[in-house]
Formats: C-alpha cells, structure tokens, sequence
C-alpha cells in the first residue's frame, strides 16, 4: 500500500488525539476530513475501516459526555434546590458528591478513548482493520 494513500488517516488519528486541546475543531475537521475520504470510496477497506471507526468513537464520546454534563448539572441542581428547602447534612454531602462521581465516570471514559485511539493507531501500523 503507498504510504501517500495512509497520510490521511494518521492526519485524522492525530487530529482525533487533539480534540481535547483544540476544543473540538480538530475533531470535527478529522470526521469531516473521514467523511469525505470514504465518500471518494477511492480508499482501500482497511482505511475506510479506520475512517469509520474514527468517526463512530467522535460521536459516541461526544454524545456520552454530554450526557453526562447534563446529567450532573441536573442533578446538582435538583439536590441544590432540595437544600434550599430541607436544610440537612445529607444533601449537603451529596451535593459536593455528584461532581466527583461524573470526574470519575468522565476519567474513565477519556480513559477509555485514549485506548481505542492507541489500539486503533497500532492496527493502521500493521494494517488491519478495526472490529466494530
């Protein structure tokens, strides 16, 4: 395989890794840029594996982490105007708690990513594709 045909997905993989440090932009430009090379259909299936594996976790993670700010700021906000009206130790535990629990779940999740990425990387390197 010509490796002017694989400079396209390591410059989605590597603009995928940037997601968390360019605020999504470089994310959103890598499953543009997936996208439009699977829709050319002029790649081989291992990369259009890899294309749609890139664009598949983008969304799967950003929809999982908006759930979960939803979830957690709805949640702090329900235990918060419960506090307002019952004034007791619990919810006041249980307030500071709910932060910490989406961290972890979030931690976890970013964990899980990062992994996906770095098995996915390693799969292109030895050209195989990625079971979905």
């Amino acid at each position: 395989m010509p490796t002017k045909n694989k400079n396209g997905i390591w410059f989605a993989y590597i603009a995928s890794l940037l997601t968390p440090f360019t605020l999504l932009l470089s994310g959103i430009i890598a499953i543009i840029y997936a996208g439009y090379k699977m829709n050319q259909g002029t790649e081989d299936k291992v990369l259009e594996n890899h294309y749609y594996a890139l664009i598949k976790n983008f969304f799967l993670f950003l929809t999982f982490f908006v759930v979960v700010a939803i979830t957690s700021a709805t949640m702090s906000g329900m235990v918060a105007g419960l506090e307002y009206w019952v004034h007791n130790t619990i919810l006041t535990t249980l307030h500071s708690f709910i932060p910490i629990v989406g961290l972890v779940i979030s931690v976890a999740a970013i964990g899980t990513w990062l992994i996906k990425m770095i098995t996915g990387m390693q799969k292109l390197k030895n050209n195989v594709a990625i079971e979905n």
